[in-house]
């Protein structure tokens, strides 16, 4: 089984070949105009440290972790007043579905065929991708309302027992968005097939570790550069994390492949010399 290293190298000269898909993930960072805010309006030094698994589009933000303005919860959408929220928050969702389905969708393809239709994909995989990405987002709502009006505190326990499950869940179900579009099924039989590769294979645990390792060595770098350099920090670790994310999700999507016997085989790695 080839190690981590060698699929994110792997990853990485594949991006290159589908450089337009980093859009995707330059799209999401600034659609997450919380942490942009956190960013652009911080005055002082910040260094953080990230832990991140590969669950969905990985952009700047899974290796940045952005200053804290005070006692928030980062929901991933723009949080606005009522009544606008009812018409802001399923907006947002809807466009980050639709990105999200048709970057998964075109990633399986150009490794499975070498070529892919982003508009098919959203097509097909919009209303799963639109489930898997509106639960997190429904379940972190009430805090995000509860940290913009200063009623986190009392939420506090809450939040710090919600920490675990999350993390429990996010390590089952981190392969659901990409067997999703190799099985090209529901969301249901991804889920079961991700905790059936979660709970069975010491590969998806090793691959996880190595990528949370990965995540947390490049994470002090790039917070020094995106926050503290003024705009063209920001800039550059927006371009620079998109293509380094659409790497890591190519890697990610071969590894995948590779562990699921019901996924269609993406090649070999005789040309790298992995076994």
């Amino acid at each position: 089984m080839p190690s981590f290293v060698t699929r994110l190298g792997d990853g990485w000269r594949r991006a290159l070949d589908v450089l337009p898909l980093a859009l995707v993930p330059v799209l999401t960072a600034l659609l997450n105009t919380e942490k942009l805010w956190s960013v652009l309006t911080f005055d002082g030094f910040h260094v953080s440290l990230q832990l991140a698994a590969p669950v969905s589009v990985v952009d700047v933000w899974t290796f940045v972790n952005p200053p804290s303005q005070g006692g928030t919860v980062q929901t991933g959408v723009p949080m606005v007043g009522f009544p606008l929220v009812l018409l802001v928050v399923p907006a947002a969702l809807a466009l980050q579905a639709a990105l999200i389905a048709g970057y998964f969708g075109s990633l399986q393809e150009a490794l499975v065929a070498g070529r892919y239709d982003f508009a098919a994909n959203v097509r097909r995989f919009f209303l799963p991708f639109l489930v898997l990405t509106g639960v997190p987002v429904l379940l972190l709502l009430p805090f995000g309302f509860a940290g913009a009006s200063g009623g986190l505190d009392a939420l506090f326990p809450l939040v710090v027992l919600s920490i675990p499950v999350f993390v429990v869940l996010a390590y089952l179900f981190a392969a659901t968005p990409y067997l999703l579009v190799l099985r090209e099924t529901d969301l249901l039989d991804a889920l079961r097939a991700s905790y059936g590769l979660a709970i069975a294979s010491g590969a998806y645990l090793r691959y996880l570790v190595g990528f949370l390792l990965f995540v947390l060595v490049l994470s002090p770098f790039a917070s020094l550069l995106v926050v503290n350099v003024p705009v063209v920090g920001l800039v550059v670790g927006v371009a620079g994390g998109a293509v380094l994310g659409l790497a890591a999700n190519l890697a990610t999507m071969r590894f995948v492949a590779d562990i699921d016997p019901e996924s269609p085989a993406v090649g070999t790695w005789a040309d790298t010399g992995a076994e």
